[in-house]
C-alpha cells in the first residue's frame, strides 16, 4: 500500500517556508492534488509567529479528506528573526480528537478533514495554527518533477524492496520524484520505524527549502516559477496577495535557521492497537514553539 507523505509539500506553503508552494488555484470542481486553506476565518498571527499544519494523506490517488493522515507536521516561523522549526507527530500517536474520543491522531483527518486535525493539534499543543496544506501521492510527485527534484544526504544505504521500494545509496543523492516518494515513505530501514520516518520527512522539507534558496539566490525570478509550479494542481481559499507575501518570506528563510524535532514518544498498545504515547515532556516543547516560533 502506498503511504503518501506529502508533508513534504508543506514546507513551501507556509509563510515561513511553506506557503510559497501553493501557487494558483485549481477549479473547485476538481479534486485538486494539493489543497490548502486557513485554519481560522481570520488570519491573526500570534506576535509575528506563523504556524502551518502540513498533512500527507494515505490515498493512493487523488487528495480526498475522508482518508487517514500519513504524515503530520507543524511548521513554524518567527517573521522577525526568520528562524523556525518543524514539529513532527508520528501518525499512530494516541490522542484525544474533539467530539470523537481517544484515537490515533491520523484518524482525525478521516473523521473531519484537515480542520478537525488542526483542532486536535491546537487543543493538544496550545499552538494557534494559521494554515493547513495537504496532498498525496499524485500531488507530491507532480511538484517534485516541476521543481526538478532536490539533493539529500542519505546517512546509510536504504533498501526497502517490499515496502516503499527505496534503494538509496549512502551519501549526497539527487532525488527525483520516484526516489523522493520512496524515501519519505520508507520505515523498514530504520530502527524506530514510523517514528524515524516522520523525522526523515522533515529532512526532506528542509531539502526543498535549500533548493528554493539555491534557485532564488541564483535568480530572483525563480520564486515566480515555484509559485506557478503548482497552479494547475492546487485548490485553496487564500487570497493571492497573501500567498505572494508568504512566498517572499519563505524565500528569505535559511535552512540552517530551522530545526526539526519529533515529539518524544513511547511505544505501547491501546487494546489490540499498536500505538505511541506522547510524553508529558512534549508540553515544554509546545510552549517554547508557541512563544518563539522556533525549536
Amino acid at each position: 500500500m502506498r503511504k503518501l507523505t506529502a508533508a513534504l509539500l508543506g514546507w513551501l506553503m507556509v509563510s515561513s517556508a511553506v506557503v510559497s508552494f501553493v501557487g494558483g488555484g485549481a477549479s473547485p470542481s476538481i479534486a485538486a492534488a494539493i489543497s490548502a486553506g486557513r485554519v481560522h476565518s481570520r488570519f491573526q498571527p500570534e506576535r509575528g509567529k506563523i504556524f502551518v499544519l502540513v498533512i500527507g494523506n494515505d490515498a493512493r490517488s487523488g487528495n480526498p479528506n475522508s482518508v487517514r493522515a500519513d504524515a503530520i507536521h507543524i511548521v513554524g516561523i518567527d517573521t522577525e528573526t526568520l528562524k523556525g522549526g518543524i514539529l513532527n507527530f508520528p501518525r499512530d500517536s494516541w490522542v484525544e480528537i474533539p467530539g470523537y474520543g481517544t484515537h490515533r491522531i491520523n484518524e482525525a483527518l478521516q473523521y473531519g478533514g484537515p480542520r478537525l486535525l488542526a483542532q486536535t493539534l491546537e487543543k493538544m499543543t496550545g499552538i494557534r495554527l494559521d494554515y493547513w496544506v495537504m496532498t498525496g501521492f499524485e500531488g507530491f510527485q507532480a511538484i517534485v518533477k516541476k521543481i526538478g527534484g532536490v539533493r539529500l544526504r542519505i546517512p546509510f544505504h536504504i533498501y526497502d524492496p517490499t515496502g516503499s521500494g527505496a534503494n538509496l545509496r549512502k551519501g549526497m543523492q539527487p532525488m527525483g520524484a520516484r526516489k523522493s516518494l520512496a524515501y519519505v515513505r520508507t520505515r523498514h530501514s530504520f530502527p524506530r520505524g514510523d517514528i524515524d520516518r516522520t523525522g526523515n520527512q522533515a529532512l526532506y522539507l528542509l531539502a526543498m527549502l535549500r533548493e528554493l534558496r539555491r534557485q532564488v539566490d541564483s535568480s530572483p525570478a525563480a520564486l515566480l516559477r515555484w509559485l506557478a509550479a503548482t497552479s494547475a494542481h492546487t485548490r485553496h481559499d487564500i487570497p493571492a496577495p497573501e500567498l505572494f507575501r508568504l512566498g517572499v518570506l519563505a524565500s528569505q528563510v535559511r535552512p540552517q535557521s530551522v530545526r526539526s524535532v519529533t515529539v518524544p514518544v513511547t511505544t505501547g498498545a491501546a487494546g489490540a492497537a499498536s500505538v505511541v504515547f506522547i510524553s508529558s515532556s512534549a508540553q515544554q516543547i509546545y510552549r517554547r514553539f508557541a512563544r518563539t516560533g522556533r525549536l
